[in-house]
């Protein structure tokens, strides 16, 4: 949301936010319905509601991860399409949403349908839920549109001498979790000599007892050989500095959208190793060449040999992370992503202009 506001401007939005992010001081992968998020709901819904009888927008803009959110959402489609705006579903995750979709009840299959049938577009960031949404919607308007990154602020370190033996620094940013594949790293940083690893982002609260137990475990004993950095949830503004004081990103997780914390370290031209789940391949497949290292997702023997081989080889991590933030500033600047987004805000409020307010419709008939 910061770089959309941040770019908002040039490409000539004004962007007014309703935040509907639940308020707590812990992080829990695993959506959940509680009364705290209802409550949340309900006062987004009223401001929604507010905005569009103070301002009517010419597009409403819904970034949504469905599951227990989608009863939250269809009612602020359906409050758009009341104050006659178009409305815009963005999807924020990937294969989860598929395999959750697949696995519900078919009366609530068909429920989320309807929601997704009644948004004027929906946004995706993978190309395999765009084509499973279109199925779902065949006549409706499915694009995909990849998240931005600040390619100003995110940038490479300058260039310094590596010292002999000094210790191939590890970045891992984001949610520490088993899910986000942070058991494997640290396994496979603790059998790698010459590696030691920072974990950038908050710790869950409601992972799995035996995968956290286990997590808590290599942590536990890459910090007593003093090879692991905890930063914590560290600001926003000081994350340009993290990346730029790494030597590696990776990324091992077992499930994802399009992770702008990967965005974030292409543009700090950092080699990158990543697995092969949501939007990743599509985001690190460019045209000129391969910008990242890919493993399997729970391959720690994979990890393992990625790991080593940029360890050993510092002209492969030069090439990589070279190509990586060239990848980032031709394809996921800012400036870029905001101009889809508002070419496309443009073609559904004219679209709606052209659109006969109700009672204005000219009926006719054709004969047999």
């Amino acid at each position: 949301m910061r770089n959309y506001l941040d770019a908002a401007a040039a490409a000539g939005v004004e962007a007014d936010v309703i935040d509907t992010s639940p308020r707590g001081a812990s992080i829990d992968p695993v959506s959940r319905l509680r009364p705290a998020r209802v409550i949340r709901a309900g006062e987004a819904l009223a401001a929604l509601h507010r905005l569009l009888a103070r301002r009517r927008p010419d597009v409403v803009h819904l970034c949504t991860t469905l599951f227990w959110a989608t009863a939250r959402d269809g009612l602020a489609v359906e409050l758009c399409r009341r104050a006659g705006v178009p409305a815009v579903l963005h999807l924020r995750l990937s294969p989860q949403i598929i395999a959750w979709h697949r696995a519900l009840p078919w009366p609530a299959r068909q429920a989320v349908r309807a929601v997704l049938g009644r948004a004027a577009a929906v946004i995706t960031l993978s190309e395999e839920l765009r084509c499973y949404v279109q199925a779902l919607v065949p006549g409706g308007r499915v694009l995909r549109i990849a998240n931005p990154v600040d390619t100003g602020g995110f940038h490479p370190a300058a260039a310094a001498p590596r010292s002999p033996g000094q210790p191939l620094r590890v970045l891992f940013a984001g949610l520490v979790t088993p899910q986000k594949g942070v058991l494997e790293l640290a396994r496979a940083v603790l059998a790698v000599e010459g590696l030691t690893l920072a974990l950038a982002g908050p710790r869950d609260a409601g992972g799995a007892a035996g995968p956290s137990r286990r997590l808590d475990e290599a942590l536990a004993e890459l910090e007593r050989q003093g090879r692991l950095s905890l930063l914590g949830d560290v600001p926003e503004d000081a994350m340009p500095a993290v990346y730029r004081d790494a030597d590696v990103f990776c990324l091992p997780s077992h499930g994802e959208g399009m992770p702008n914390a990967l965005l974030e370290a292409m543009a700090s031209g950092l080699p990158c190793v990543v697995t092969p789940v949501g939007a990743v391949p599509e985001v690190i497949q460019g045209e000129g060449g391969r910008v990242a290292l890919l493993v399997a997702p729970g391959d720690e023997g994979a990890l393992r040999g990625a790991l080593r081989s940029l360890r050993d080889d510092p002209s492969l991590r030069a090439q990589l992370g070279e190509a990586a933030r060239r990848r980032a500033v031709r394809r996921y600047a800012s400036r870029a992503i905001m101009a889809e987004y508002a070419a496309l805000y443009a073609q559904l409020a004219a679209a709606n202009a052209s659109r006969p307010e109700p009672g204005d419709e000219h009926h006719g008939c054709a004969g047999p």
